[in-house]
């Protein structure tokens, strides 16, 4: 049992030290002005610092962001929440044909390398679903 607490306080705390949170004066001005210039309707901006990268949640219009910027200030990968009816036709098809009776409860937009992929949440009475697909419909990846 001791070993146990032990190690669940160990990942706790190294955790804690991967992800820090930081002032938007420890940023540096290349990621702040990069940040700016991309996004300059960002509204409730949080900043942290995770491994090399700058990980900063942000809204825009009332949604959620999520951006991680290198330190050079290039956007490296961007989620984005959007609306169901936001997503592809390939990829509305290819839920309705694999998720019948499933209604679509949460999508977030993934851009990474010029790519899109969106990870959708679906629910059916008691039970939940989470799959990712990319911009012309595949399933990439099933979670359960």
């Amino acid at each position: 049992m001791k070993k146990k607490l032990l190690l669940a306080i160990c990942l706790l705390i190294s955790g804690l030290s991967y992800a820090q949170d930081i002032p938007a004066s420890e940023v540096p001005v290349a990621v702040l002005n990069s940040f700016n210039k991309s996004f300059p309707k960002a509204t409730r901006v949080e900043w942290e610092r995770k491994g090399d990268l700058y990980n900063v949640e942000f809204d825009v219009a009332r949604r959620d962001n999520e951006v991680w910027l290198n330190d050079k200030g290039a956007i490296v990968k961007h989620k984005k929440e959007l609306r169901s009816s936001e997503l592809p036709a390939a990829v509305l098809n290819t839920l309705k044909q694999n998720y019948k009776g499933f209604r679509i409860d949460d999508v977030d937009r993934y851009e990474e390398a010029k790519k899109f992929y969106y990870k959708v949440e679906l629910k059916k009475l008691l039970e939940e679903r989470k799959v990712v697909l990319d911009q012309s419909g595949k399933i990439v990846n099933k979670l359960y």
